[in-house]
């Protein structure tokens, strides 16, 4: 049985749908390649989580509470935070966002990085591990913690106290496709054909 990575998706007006579904199906390709079984999970499995109500009035709080100049951005913010609920729902296990490309990471690798809560810390977290137990006590630091100080944004490594330990990772494992000029989707299609060749 191969081991899972999971990823978040939630409809987001403001991104064109089409556009989130190609990253998605590229994001599937290039860990499938490298012996992954990927599940997209949603807002409905966020709400299989326990801890999910309480997070989502916390994340409320938060919305009312962002500056104005960040208001338009709230539907992202509660994605990424809503993903550690469907997570938590699920079992635990790996998490990336779906415009991250496999280049190498294979689950023998990927193992060494599962004895703790692992994440992505110096930026808006795209690939963490978590145990079911992690995910609870994530989330539950989330409800009791601010998301802002003195109106910034803080990560999630930053709320959790967690040393940034993936970011390390070589790039040519990992690869988070930025925003350019292309769509990340056509980036991420050439990234997966040049590591095919």
């Amino acid at each position: 049985m191969k081991p899972k990575i999971y990823s978040y998706y939630e409809s987001i007006q403001t991104l064109p749908q089409p556009e989130q579904f190609a990253c998605a199906n590229a994001w599937k390709e290039s860990w499938e390649k490298q012996g992954w079984e990927c599940v997209m999970l949603n807002r409905s499995h966020a709400q299989g989580s326990s801890l999910n109500q309480k997070f989502m009035q916390k994340l409320m709080k938060v919305s009312f509470a962002l500056p104005m100049d960040l208001q338009h951005i709230f539907p992202k913010i509660a994605a990424r935070y809503s993903r550690w609920s469907a997570l938590h729902a699920a079992g635990g296990g790996w998490m990336s966002d779906y415009d991250v490309v496999n280049l190498g990471l294979n689950p023998s690798e990927a193992f060494q990085h599962e004895k703790t809560l692992s994440l992505v810390g110096n930026e808006p977290c795209y690939l963490f591990f978590a145990t079911r137990e992690h995910c609870a006590a994530a989330i539950n630091k989330f409800i009791q913690e601010e998301f802002l100080i003195d109106s910034k944004l803080r990560n999630e490594a930053d709320i959790l106290n967690v040393n940034d330990n993936l970011s390390k990772l070589s790039p040519d494992l990992i690869c988070h496709v930025k925003a350019t000029d292309k769509p990340k989707s056509e980036v991420m299609a050439e990234l997966i054909a040049e590591n095919n060749r």
